[in-house]
């Protein structure tokens, strides 16, 4: 039965939901005002207050679903909403980390490698947070549901198409393999093109390491190396799919079906990229979010897709490790 927004009559969880929209109706403004030029503490205080809000009502929104909406359907909350929850989570934690770290190692002498590292596990860590207490948490979903490590039976899924499973895990890892090059290559010509167009350079999902092997100064270049590949093939597309694919394309396909998941998820995925993308003016930073987000959206296309197709986190996860790995050497060895 539908809600009214402002309205606390039948809600399963009343005051999740007042507390939600009280922190979301403060927090707004207090963020806006703090990009406006408000300055870091009301930031502190504006995304804090906002990510509070938008945590409380998805807890509200998943309860509430667990009452109105069928097995087959999608129980846990909205896909946007968990979306605003986790990267107002991951805001927050990067600024807490930033401080730390600023505090610790004022003459930022602490390797770039170190710190990617540091916040790409910040990033993983807060999406499974939040997709343990809002999704495992409220019951939508197990941890095996979401990782497809049991049978499917025919009508679990709402609006999703039967899985092909045949094969199980090989087959699995064998088409995310199968669509590297595809998604590379039309990633690669995209980002060449917008570049010609713009004048504006793709930023790369790792920086690459930026001194020279045989520098002596910190950890060498291929320690460095290693440290980036770690958390674009390891760490980065494993919390990515589980959110991205494993949570959000399955809830807006159990909601509206396999076109919308594939289109929904890879709009959000690709938005995602453009967090934190920035330029020498308020301009070049908006083309250059533009084309981050443009040039992720096959990579977002493609893992939407296999995930459809065998519902299996294997396949979207070996394809995206496989991506950032070219990528990111790429980005290390190749001439311009």
């Amino acid at each position: 039965m539908a809600q009214r927004l402002f309205s606390l009559e039948g809600r399963a969880a009343p005051a999740l939901h007042l507390i939600g929209l009280a922190g979301s109706l403060i927090g707004a403004p207090l963020s806006v005002a703090a990009i406006a030029g408000g300055g870091p503490i009301l930031a502190i205080i504006g995304v804090t207050t906002l990510t509070l809000g938008l945590t409380s009502a998805a807890g509200a929104s998943a309860l509430q679903r667990q009452v109105d909406t069928p097995k087959s359907g999608w129980r846990g909350p909205g896909p946007v909403l968990l979306f605003s929850v986790t990267l107002g989570w991951a805001l927050l934690a990067g600024a807490l980390a930033g401080a730390l770290i600023a505090a610790i190692d004022p003459m930022g002498t602490i390797d770039a490698s170190l710190l990617t590292l540091l916040y790409v596990l910040l990033s993983s860590a807060t999406s499974i947070s939040a997709i343990a207490l809002l999704v495992v948490g409220t019951g939508a979903a197990s941890w095996r549901d979401l990782f497809a490590f049991s049978s499917i039976p025919d009508g679990s899924e709402g609006n999703l198409p039967r899985p092909q499973r045949t094969g199980g895990a090989i087959v699995d890892i064998a088409w995310g393999i199968a669509l590297l090059i595809p998604s590379v290559v039309t990633a690669l010509v995209a980002a060449r093109l917008l570049t010609l167009v713009t004048g504006v350079f793709p930023s790369a999902p790792i920086p690459p390491v930026n001194i020279e092997p045989g520098d002596a100064p910190g950890l060498s270049f291929e320690v460095q190396l290693a440290l980036n590949l770690f958390s674009a093939v390891v760490i980065a597309p494993i919390g990515e799919e589980l959110l991205y694919r494993g949570v959000i394309a399955r809830a807006w396909g159990r909601q509206s079906g396999a076109r919308r998941a594939i289109v929904f998820s890879t709009l959000i995925f690709a938005l995602a990229h453009t967090v934190g993308v920035g330029g020498e003016t308020a301009g070049e930073a908006l083309v250059a979010a533009g084309i981050a987000l443009i040039v992720r959206i096959p990579l977002g296309l493609a893992t939407a897709w296999l995930w459809v197709r065998r519902r299996s986190l294997l396949s979207p996860i070996a394809l995206h490790a496989s991506y950032n790995l070219v990528i990111v050497l790429i980005s290390n060895f190749a001439t311009s």
